[in-house]
């Protein structure tokens, strides 16, 4: 009762049940930013290709059925080359890995997870291991010459 307070400054606390639960809860969590997170930057990479202005489709479909967080957060960040990390993407695969660990002790298949960890691990061999989890769309524009 005496650290509430404090505990409080951090934010709110959603308790998940018995000790572990809370782990778990942070990789199902994780799982849904990578996957998000490809297709916000798979849509910019096939606007900018179809010639679309990558701003004005971003606005348009921030209104919409598209909208995410990550779509608020990162698409201004994104389009202005900012590749700063609030999460490291060195980070970000490690909790991955993890993850897919996990789901294969689980006997269950998250093909999405699975590629979301190879497409992070092609962020770090470009050399972008200390970049945020943004930097995901320069290994998609590599991929497709951009």
């Amino acid at each position: 009762e005496s650290v509430k307070p404090v505990l409080a400054c951090l934010g709110t606390a959603f308790p998940m049940g018995i000790p572990g639960k809370g782990q778990h809860a942070k990789m199902a969590n994780q799982v849904a930013i990578a996957t998000t997170m490809i297709g916000l930057c798979e849509s910019m990479v096939y606007a900018s290709k179809a010639g679309l202005n990558v701003k004005d489709f971003l606005n348009a479909i921030a209104g919409g059925a598209a909208y995410s967080k990550s779509l608020e957060l990162y698409a201004d960040r994104i389009t202005g080359g900012d590749m700063a990390p609030g999460f490291m993407v060195e980070h970000f695969v490690k909790d991955l890995g993890i993850t897919l660990r996990e789901c294969e002790r689980m006997k269950i298949s998250l093909p999405g997870l699975s590629l979301a960890h190879s497409l992070y691990l092609s962020v770090i061999s470009l050399g972008h291991e200390r970049s945020g989890t943004q930097a995901l769309i320069r290994a998609l524009e590599t991929m497709n010459g951009s």
